[in-house]
């Protein structure tokens, strides 16, 4: 009995502790980087999956279309005597069957498998250009959330300091050696911080909701995690490389996936030009007896049929004429893409260039001095050798700065999203 009620016991401190521990371990994997982001959102796109479905479609139909027409049979009477209905009393009363066969024309059925499977590949192109504005639409929604995050910290900080300075103020007027003005001017500071704080919280709420509509409710409000070498593969190649790889960019391949299929029908419609020939076999079982007494003998037919394309002035010339224009205005679109995303990648290029440059201005000089010029105007308010008006200057310009370089670096890291892309 003593046995039983201790393993009792146990197993009672062994549930219990599962439910204290079970949260904290929920609790615990709550980070979302950026690439989980996507890996979430890709999965669960739709568009996505339809491409790729049509795709599928497209090939087995590729398949079906390289197959022969169905032949046809016919079964029926020949010649049958409407006054008696007998099969006996004519001699060309027939019990026919038969087989005909139309053969496709020319090598229509290559052409037209192959115009299918240019077209699947146009719907994987797709496929994969919805993949990137995925990526893509995650990758900004995500920069928004953390920049708006990133700036709430900096506020929150800043607004120690600028508490600080109320303090600082409130002791001097209450020792006699500032005027009201200046307590007055540090509470609106504060104030105006405050709303500033409210403008973000705002901002970052509106962030989350559009992230929640890639990555679900539940993951949009997991703490996010940034990844240190998430544009290294951009950031180290030269221009030369970049222009290189527009073409394999999918939007190309879909062009590519087009004139092809464009080629396709060109070709579709030069078998028009040609004859379509078919076949055809009967077979009739005659009844009852000749004048001799002799059974009546069956009867065997067969034909050959074929269409001739002789008026093609108004129909196959002008069907050809139309594919070729077709095909034609495909390749300029091609052209017209290509340029476009090289331009795109030449802003971009620039752009990064330009950022750089003013982020390591930042770093190297905007930010140490801002930092050195607000602490030397508190120790110099403090000392009342400087005004109220000249510290809440230093301070709001140190967090001006602060602010501006958050921005800029993350100016930067869409800029190499939309390289990415």
């Amino acid at each position: 009995m003593l046995f039983s009620k201790n393993t009792r016991l146990f197993k009672f401190q062994i549930i219990m502790a599962g439910l204290i521990v079970w949260p904290c371990l929920s609790m615990a994997e709550v980070n979302l980087s950026m690439q989980q982001a996507e890996q979430i959102a890709l999965k669960n796109d739709a568009l996505t999956k339809s491409h790729q479905q049509y795709a599928l479609a497209y090939k087995q139909q590729s398949v079906a279309s390289d197959q022969w027409p169905d032949p046809k049979i016919k079964l029926g009477f020949q010649a049958l005597p409407t006054d008696s209905y007998d099969l006996d009393q004519e001699p060309m009363t027939q019990l026919v069957i038969g087989y005909s066969q139309m053969i496709p024309r020319g090598d229509s059925l290559l052409y037209e498998s192959e115009l299918m499977l240019a077209r699947s590949d146009m719907k994987m192109a797709d496929a994969g250009l919805r993949k990137r504005q995925v990526r893509l639409a995650v990758r900004k929604v995500w920069l928004n959330v953390n920049l708006q995050e990133s700036s709430e910290k900096i506020l929150k900080k800043n607004r120690h300091l600028f508490k600080q300075q109320l303090d600082v103020s409130q002791s001097l007027y209450s020792a006699g050696r500032n005027q009201q003005q200046d307590v007055l001017q540090a509470e609106l500071e504060l104030s105006l911080v405050d709303d500033k704080l409210q403008q973000i919280s705002s901002k970052k709420n509106e962030a989350r909701a559009q992230l929640a509509r890639w990555v679900g409710d539940k993951a949009a409000n997991y703490k996010l995690v940034s990844e240190d070498d998430l544009f290294v593969s951009i950031s180290d190649k030269n221009i030369g490389q970049l222009l290189k790889s527009v073409q394999q960019h999918p939007g190309i391949s879909k062009h590519n996936a087009k004139i092809k299929a464009s080629n396709k029908q060109v070709a579709l419609a030069k078998q028009k030009y040609k004859s379509q020939w078919g076949f055809e076999v009967n077979y009739g079982k005659r009844s009852g007896e000749n004048m001799d007494g002799s059974d009546r003998a069956d009867f065997v037919s067969g034909m050959i049929k074929f269409d001739i394309p002789v008026f093609t002035e108004d129909k196959q010339d002008r069907i050809l004429s139309s594919r070729k224009k077709s095909l034609q205005a495909g390749m300029y679109e091609k052209q017209d893409k290509v340029l476009f995303f090289k331009t795109k990648i030449n802003e971009n290029y620039v752009k990064l260039d330009k950022l750089k440059t003013r982020l390591y201005l930042y770093d190297d000089k905007v930010l140490p001095q801002a930092r050195q010029n607000s602490k030397a105007a508190l120790n110099g308010y403090q000392s009342g050798v400087i005004s109220f008006f000249t510290l809440t200057r230093a301070r709001s310009a140190e967090l001006k700065a602060q602010l501006q370089r958050l921005k800029l670096y993350n100016q930067q890291s869409m800029a190499y999203a939309e390289m990415l892309f």
